[in-house]
């Protein structure tokens, strides 16, 4: 993790998105205080926006640019849901198609989720029992952002890490360990704030995701816990088991996201700074210049051809329209080949600015986890846990996640959407005899622009939904995990497991039971 030091960047942004009148009333400079004297209330935004980016990307080119290493990017490429446009780039994409991995692959996000998370593990340490409620909440987001260094790697530091100079070379734990530690801190973060009385700072408007809606926060962090333990259900460990049965078992009535769980500290396009850090990447600067990787990300013949067939409704809010249908580049395609007006990212993804004004794709929101992923993984809850999940119908929970989907991106025509894929192997519930190909294959849609890694993740787990290679891979292949960053081999060479890059093709993460 590079020496394992604190990204104090975050620590500057929060100047950005948050008021500065706390700093004004102190006698002190600001510019000397330390990091542990600064209050959680002054922090929160900061590490909550910094640490989003390691899944949206970045528009700046900071120390350790995630730019295009960012978590949803890298899901798109692996799920076949975007392609490069060979019309304008050469060679696009080449390494994800190609399954080129190695240390440098992706390694940036890694550093970035390791650096920014450390600001969550900061805030819990904080040296004040005034502050339960921001503990919480940093409680549970180190959890979410955790699980996916375990569903990306496989063992990663965890218990020794966050320390700081008490311990620059933090040793790796088991995964399996891992998930249980992440369990923990969910329970006690929704501890935190239940216990949290009139004594502790209430949560405002420096909670850029909930507003200090603590009762949601608590829903949120049951809904990551189910996340774990589903991914955890085919596992026969018998530890792992028993472990998993008594938490689900502690499940049973607990309530979980009622809404999409957005961020937004306040995204505008008064600078590149301030703007929705996936919009200014991937569509329009603040003076409405279409940034590179506007007219790089096409849709994939394969994503056009699922989103075709149904006619489903969502498709021209995913992807532009040509002539009514979504046109995709095959991935590996050559320039000759490929349309020449392929569909770029839709309007619910990337509104086009008006007269130059990007003002309404700067203040968009971001995703963190939507409301559809978490119906979805309900409804395989249900399947997998029929005993603990008595009172849900899966099916129910599977027309509830393509619903949001479409409530999400502003899409009509539902009804008639479900009416059409009754009768549709892979996309109607009915009609398909494995529920957990067709609730991947939904959940892979809804999913799609906005948070891909999990359908890769639900893929290595499960297979579903059937995604082909692209042109250039020649039969290589996905990987079931990443390789360690070149980061981790250089500042912690001790502890970081020797891997080579056929490692990662034939083991994944503990969780993965069939090769």
């Amino acid at each position: 993790m590079k020496r394992n030091k604190i990204f104090l960047f975050a620590l500057a942004m929060a100047g950005v998105f948050s008021s500065c009148s706390d700093w004004l009333d102190v006698n002190e400079s600001p510019n000397n205080t330390l990091y542990p004297e600064i209050p959680p209330t002054l922090t929160l935004s900061a590490a909550q926006t910094q640490t989003f980016r390691s899944i949206t990307g970045d528009n700046q080119n900071f120390e350790t640019s995630i730019r295009t290493n960012g978590f949803n990017q890298l899901g798109n490429i692996m799920m076949n849901s975007w392609a490069g446009n060979v019309n304008s780039v050469t060679n696009p994409y080449s390494d994800e198609y190609r399954s080129l991995i190695s240390s440098s692959f992706y390694g940036n996000a890694w550093d970035w989720t390791y650096r920014n998370v450390a600001n969550f593990q900061k805030i819990t340490e904080y040296a004040s029992e005034d502050y339960d409620n921001h503990k919480g909440i940093a409680k549970i987001l180190k959890s979410f952002y955790m699980q996916y260094m375990v569903d990306l790697y496989g063992d990663i530091p965890y218990s020794e890490a966050f320390k700081g100079q008490e311990n620059l070379y933090p040793t790796y734990d088991d995964d399996k360990e891992v998930y249980k530690g992440l369990i923990n801190e969910l329970n006690e973060g929704i501890a935190l704030i239940q216990g949290a009385d009139s004594n502790d700072e209430t949560v405002g408007s420096e909670d850029a995701m909930l507003s200090g809606d603590m009762q949601e926060w608590i829903r949120f962090a049951n809904t990551v816990k189910l996340r774990i333990l589903v991914r955890e259900s085919e596992v026969t460990d018998a530890d792992v088991v028993a472990f998993r049965n008594q938490e689900l078992a502690a499940l049973v009535g607990a309530q979980f996201i009622t809404r999409d769980i957005t961020i937004n500290p306040g995204y505008r396009a008064a600078s590149a700074t301030t703007q929705n850090p996936f919009y200014g990447a991937y569509g329009y600067n603040v003076t409405g210049a279409a940034t590179g990787n506007r007219n790089l990300v096409t849709a994939s013949a394969h994503a056009a051809n699922a989103l075709n067939i149904t006619n489903d409704p969502r498709r021209g809010r995913l992807f532009t329209l040509v002539a009514g249908n979504v046109v995709g580049i095959e991935q590996g395609e050559e320039a000759q080949s490929a349309p020449d007006n392929p569909s770029l990212l839709g309007p619910a993804i990337i509104p086009v600015p008006v007269s130059g004004n990007a003002s309404v794709g700067s203040s968009m929101n971001g995703y963190v986890m939507t409301l559809s992923e978490a119906k979805f993984v309900m409804a395989e809850a249900t399947l997998r846990f029929p005993g603990q999940f008595t009172g849900y119908v899966a099916e129910t929970l599977f027309n509830e996640g393509i619903q949001s989907s479409f409530t999400r991106l502003g899409a009509t025509g539902y009804a008639g959407y479900m009416s059409s894929i009754a009768a549709t192997p892979g996309f109607g519930w009915n009609a398909t005899a494995n529920k957990y190909e067709v609730i991947m294959t939904q959940k892979w849609i809804a999913l799609m622009n906005v948070h891909a890694i999990e359908s890769w993740i639900d893929y290595t787990r499960t297979g579903f939904p059937v995604t082909p290679l692209a042109l250039t891979n020649a039969g290589v292949g996905k990987p079931k995990r990443l390789m360690y960053p070149a980061s981790e081999y250089v500042g912690n060479s001790a502890n970081v497991p020797a891997q080579t890059s056929a490692t990662v093709f034939a083991t994944g993460p503990f969780w993965l039971v069939t090769p």
